[in-house]
């Protein structure tokens, strides 16, 4: 499908785009904390980030469909870290957004919750440029992230056996039940 290869780039490009302006600004409202030159601009980095995190979001799952749709070849090691990634690109966008929306632009006046709310965008920021690289790997051949000497061989994929992936999920799924029941309970903002 020659419009769906189109529409995959169009998307990626938003992907990395929103995910970019996202960490970035995340990081520098974090970063206003101890630099007072950036003190004026923490409401409005907060609400770029913010917004960019609810934008990446909805766009991630597009590339993901795309993506599937526009491959020639959708097997192979590759594309499964390609998914992989992508879904720890949007795990960490979506914890981002949760809790800027749980706890409000206040959180980055509270150094544990402001720690978070940076790792978070970090991590989403970090999944994105290895999507980038993969995609790049896929498509060229190459990628910019090649300079690095220790940078993985995402040609291989690490598979586990099936116990141990049934471990993870019931692990996750635990995660999710304690994380949403604890969600329920008024949380106090002080350190």
């Amino acid at each position: 499908m020659m419009f769906m290869t189109a529409f995959h780039h169009l998307v990626v490009g938003l992907v990395a785009g929103s995910g970019v302006i996202m960490g970035i600004c995340a990081i520098l409202v974090w970063l206003s904390s101890y630099i007072s030159n950036l003190e004026t601009s923490k409401t409005t980095l907060d609400r770029a980030a913010y917004v960019a995190s609810i934008f990446t979001m909805v766009v991630i799952p597009l590339a993901i469909i795309s993506g599937n749709f526009s491959s020639t070849n959708s097997g192979g090691a590759i594309f499964y870290n390609k998914f992989l990634f992508s879904g720890i690109a949007l795990g960490f966008s979506v914890s981002y957004f949760v809790g800027r929306v749980r706890f409000g632009p206040e959180l980055w006046n509270h150094s544990s919750l402001a720690n978070l709310q940076m790792i978070s965008a970090l991590f989403a920021l970090t999944s994105i440029m290895i999507l980038g690289s993969i995609g790049s790997k896929i498509t060229l051949g190459e990628s910019t992230l090649d300079i690095f000497p220790f940078w993985p061989d995402f040609m291989n994929s690490i598979v586990i056996n099936q116990w141990f992936s049934l471990l993870l999920v019931i692990f996750g799924l635990i995660s999710l039940v304690i994380s949403l029941r604890s969600s329920t309970i008024k949380f106090s903002l002080n350190d």
